[in-house]
């Protein structure tokens, strides 16, 4: 039985494991606690030996970097969060106060002025 499992056992190996948690990104209708489930799941299989606190700053970290909106995983990255709920709040945050602040205005630097030419001669 023992030699079925090792065969045809669902575990994958550690390095795979790993690589899926540093590729990994938020996606683009996935909310941020369902971005951070992933990331637990993910970080399970790949951190699986090693000790709780590096497990905790690797999940922390890939969370902030990963998230779809950069400036908000920057600011909260940034903040050194010590725990997931702690980066969410900070992801949030950031947010909230973005949109109170710039409120739905395109960023500088990316509006458009268009131009027409007239063929009067």
């Amino acid at each position: 039985m023992l030699k079925m499992k090792r065969r045809f056992g669902t575990k994958e190996l550690p390095e795979l494991s790993k690589v899926k948690f540093h590729q990994v990104i938020q996606g683009q209708q996935e909310s941020l606690e369902e971005w951070a489930d992933r990331v637990l799941t993910l970080a399970t299989p790949a951190f699986r030996n090693l000790p709780e606190q590096y497990k905790r700053e690797e999940i922390v970290s890939k969370f902030c970097q990963g998230c779809m909106d950069k400036e908000a995983g920057k600011h909260a990255c940034l903040q050194r969060p010590k725990s997931i709920q702690e980066a969410i709040d900070l992801v949030r945050h950031h947010q909230y106060i973005t949109q109170a602040v710039e409120g739905n205005k395109v960023p500088r630097g990316r509006a458009v002025n268009l131009v027409s030419s007239s063929n009067e001669d």
